[in-house]
Parts: C-alpha cells; sequence; structure tokens
C-alpha cells in the first residue's frame, strides 16, 4: 500500500477523539473519591474514643493536614504529569515530596523525643492494612484515569499515584487508630505511604503500559 493510501485509510477509520479535563478539575473529581473512601473507613472502622478532644491538639493536626497535603499534591502532580509537556516546573512532582517528606521528618522526630525507638511497637500492622485497604479504591480510580492520559515520567507518576491513594488512608487512620505512639504511627500509619510510593515507582511501567490517549 502506498503511503497516501495508508493515511488515507487511516483517516477514513479514525474516531473523534475527547479531550481529557483540565487536570485541576480531574485532581477535585479524584479527591472527592478519596475522600468519600476515607469517610467510609472512618464508617466501617469507627472513630477514635478521644477525638473531640484532639481536635485541639497541635501534632495531631499537623499530620493531618500534611496527610491531607500530600494526596491532594500528590494526585494534582501525578495528573500534570499525564499530560505530556503540561509541566512546567520540576517543582510540580518535587513539592508532594518535599510535604511526604516534611511528614516523614515529623513524625521521625517525635519517635526520637520519645527515647524508646520502635521498640515494643505493637499491633502498627492492623493500622498498615486498614491504610492500604482504605487507599485502595482511590488507588484503582486514579490509574486509571492516569492511564487515560500519556505519562512519560512513568516512575514519578506511579510513585506520586499510590503515594496520594496511601496518603488518603492515612488521613483516614489519623481518626480512627486509638495509638497515641510515635513509633507505631511511623509503622502503620506514614509506612504504608512510603512503601506505596516505592512499589508505584518500581510498578509504573507496568502500570502504565497500555497508556495513552483515548
Amino acid at each position: 500500500m502506498k503511503t497516501d493510501d495508508l493515511i488515507a485509510d487511516l483517516a477514513s477509520r479514525a474516531t473523534p477523539v475527547r479531550p481529557l479535563p483540565a487536570p485541576g478539575i480531574r485532581t477535585l473529581a479524584w479527591l472527592a473519591v478519596a475522600m468519600a473512601s476515607a469517610a467510609a473507613g472512618v464508617l466501617v472502622f469507627g472513630t477514635r474514643p478521644n477525638l473531640v478532644s484532639l481536635m485541639r491538639d497541635h501534632e495531631f493536626l499537623l499530620t493531618s493536614a500534611l496527610a491531607l497535603a500530600t494526596a491532594g499534591l500528590s494526585s494534582a502532580a501525578a495528573l500534570v504529569l499525564a499530560v505530556p509537556g503540561a509541566e512546567r516546573s520540576a517543582l510540580t512532582r518535587g513539592l508532594p515530596f518535599a510535604v511526604l517528606g516534611m511528614w516523614t521528618l515529623t513524625v521521625s522526630m517525635t519517635v526520637l523525643e520519645a527515647s524508646q525507638g520502635l521498640s515494643g511497637v505493637s499491633d502498627w500492622y492492623v493500622c498498615a492494612i486498614r491504610v492500604t485497604a482504605i487507599g485502595l479504591v482511590p488507588a484503582i480510580v486514579l490509574v486509571a484515569m492516569l492511564r487515560r492520559g500519556a505519562p512519560l515520567r512513568r516512575e514519578w507518576t506511579g510513585a506520586l499515584a499510590l503515594a496520594g491513594a496511601a496518603a488518603a488512608g492515612a488521613l483516614a487512620i489519623q481518626f480512627i487508630c486509638p495509638v497515641d505512639d510515635a513509633g507505631h504511627a511511623l509503622l502503620g500509619h506514614l509506612g504504608p505511604v512510603l512503601a506505596l510510593a516505592a512499589i508505584g515507582a518500581a510498578t509504573a511501567v507496568r502500570l502504565f503500559r497500555r497508556s495513552g490517549p483515548i
């Protein structure tokens, strides 16, 4: 087949392509799903008994704010990266990890101040499983949204996507878990976010293998 004939054949079989909504709009849509999943997790597992008094606790509020910021910024950055050429600055993907680093530093400093390290930490795996479970639906939805685009920086996109989804689960666990031990928070609450970010980066090629505009 001649080149001109091939082009004509492809053009005749082409179907209209619906442009994706702007990354900001897609981020808000995903955040609605993530917060709904977090609320559902709180309803299923129940709220911690001292929740009302914790609303005046600076450490609790800071950790919750960092978890929420990580979820929002990570998902926004991932959705920007799914559109080739949309990223204007490396700050887009760097800022979420800066917030995640601040969260990690805050929790780690609390562990050091407690002067008991991670010895005697119990039941952290229960919270780790719950964080992962609550973040599962947001993760599936976000990956599906990203696969409708064309991520070029796949490792960054995968890490941001799973970190954001896990952060939504970690936000929910703040309102669920009655344990105030810093080591427990590091392993059971923050740990899954860091682990899933690494998994997202390692599996990004498979996650987005079929990605492309539809």
